[in-house]
């Protein structure tokens, strides 16, 4: 009775060695295969096109989207912010308004704590934005910081394109925009919700 029982699990046993094996010898082929397809088509800017692509990420907020890219390709980074910026002039094909604007994070790689945003208005507005992780409710003295020209002035823009930074990571971050005409009077303004990756 001893010896079938040592026989029934040396039998088993190497049958789940086997299974092990067999697992790990299908992952490794298969992972190997794609990096190798990967790796074939790092000079095909049709194909890296068509593998970089935006999309949204639900952890973060509501229509905010990320850049996806194949974590085994390895382009350089005056490529990738080429085919990044490709794509998002296509995005830009839609009409996005302050209310519901095209907001992207960190899409050149350049700013964890950043976003860029991106809407139009019929007619040329100043912009201005203010990020806290603090309840709104408990700001009653806002200070937005305003975006301006080289020089330092106002800008009036009808096409809003910015980069906007001092988010925190890892936190839930109120994103407040607002547009203003020539005479500093608020036109329009939005609050977002942002729940930034931890480092």
């Amino acid at each position: 009775m001893k010896k079938y029982w040592i026989k029934l699990i040396f039998k088993y046993g190497m049958l789940g060695l086997i299974l092990v094996w067999a697992t790990m010898f299908i992952y490794d082929y298969g992972r190997k295969s794609y990096e190798e397809y990967v790796n074939r088509h790092e000079n095909d800017i049709e194909w890296i096109e068509e593998n970089i692509e935006f999309v949204e990420d639900y952890k973060i907020g509501d229509n905010i989207f990320v850049v996806e890219i194949p974590d085994t390709l390895d382009i350089s980074y005056d490529l990738y912010q080429k085919v990044v910026q490709k794509k998002i002039d296509q995005l830009l094909i839609d009409n996005y308004r302050i209310s519901s604007p095209l907001i992207l994070y960190d899409p050149f790689l350049e700013n964890e704590k950043s976003v860029n945003i991106y809407f139009h208005t019929g007619e040329k507005y100043k912009f201005e934005y203010y990020v806290t992780t603090d309840s709104i409710a408990t700001n009653e003295d806002l200070v937005y910081q305003r975006v301006l020209d080289a020089g330092g002035n106002d800008l009036l823009q009808s096409k809003h394109y910015y980069t906007l930074t001092g988010f925190t990571p890892g936190k839930r971050n109120n994103l407040l925009i607002r547009i203003l005409n020539e005479n500093d009077e608020i036109v329009q303004s939005e609050n977002f919700i942002l729940n930034i990756p931890g480092a």
